[in-house]
């Protein structure tokens, strides 16, 4: 009988189990705000306009590409050189504006034939060939989609036509 009773007696003297400092914490309730979020405004889409005769004479190079939408509208114009170090050169319409790009890699009208990727600081237009189609000139033309990117904007790809000679 003493043993029950020196238990009792210690866990009497004994200190309470201290909780620890979240768990009597509740959760704290929300802030309710009286302003409401706005909604994230989804980015706008890239608008091409038809490449103008003006525009695309400011391409340089001695053969020409072009990319004509499947409504037949002359979207972006790309000139190169017979020369494998040198970069093609391209030129779309961003609304009315036109915006001239560089190829991103060399290789001269060589490499703008077969697609690839134009830029400037703002805008980036690429050309993935698919394809080929008959023709009744020497040069190419192939299926094709115009991908434009733009910070701040919605990309838009746009299936046409890719058609390149001199």
């Amino acid at each position: 009988m003493i043993v029950p009773t020196l238990v009792l007696a210690l866990a009497a003297c004994s200190p309470a189990p201290v909780p620890s400092p979240n768990a009597s914490e509740a959760e704290p309730a929300p802030i309710e705000s009286g302003i409401t979020r706005a909604p994230t405004p989804s980015p706008t889409p890239i608008t091409l306009g038809r490449v103008t005769e003006a525009a695309a004479a400011q391409v340089i190079g001695e053969l020409r590409c072009a990319f004509l939408s499947d409504a037949s509208d002359l979207l972006l114009v790309g000139a190169g050189d017979v020369d494998k170090a040198s970069r093609a050169t391209a030129v779309v319409m961003r609304g009315a504006t036109p915006v001239l790009l560089t190829a991103r890699a060399p290789g001269g009208f060589d490499a703008m034939a077969q697609g690839g990727s134009f830029t400037d600081a703002e805008l980036t237009a690429s050309i993935t060939r698919g394809a080929p189609r008959e023709t009744e000139h020497e040069g190419s033309s192939h299926t094709a989609t115009l991908s434009v990117e733009a910070p701040g904007s919605a990309p838009v790809a746009i299936d046409g036509v890719w058609e390149c000679g001199p």
